[in-house]
């Protein structure tokens, strides 16, 4: 599914008005190079750029409910699987 690169609705949000942004990285749940990179170097020099405010939400990488809510995940998957 063709989706808009977020860059480019950045850039027309901006010619429209639009003074800030707060990225959701919501396809991930840890930083690694797509968040760490793109998010926070490429579209934050983008924002620079176009003069408008940016910010992004932490990434729940290790967070001890995350952590909780995967490993039930897991056990209730593997029970349902009679594993043991």
């Amino acid at each position: 599914m063709a989706r808009p690169e977020a860059g480019a609705v950045m850039t027309e949000l901006a010619g429209k008005g639009q003074r800030a942004f707060l990225i959701v990285p919501i396809g991930f749940v840890s930083d690694h190079v797509e968040v760490l990179y793109d998010v926070d170097v490429v579209y934050r020099e983008l924002a620079e750029r176009l003069g408008v405010q940016f910010a992004r939400t932490r990434s729940l990488n290790d967070d001890p409910l995350l952590v909780r809510a995967l490993a039930e995940l897991v056990r209730d998957t593997a029970a349902a699987r009679g594993w043991k």
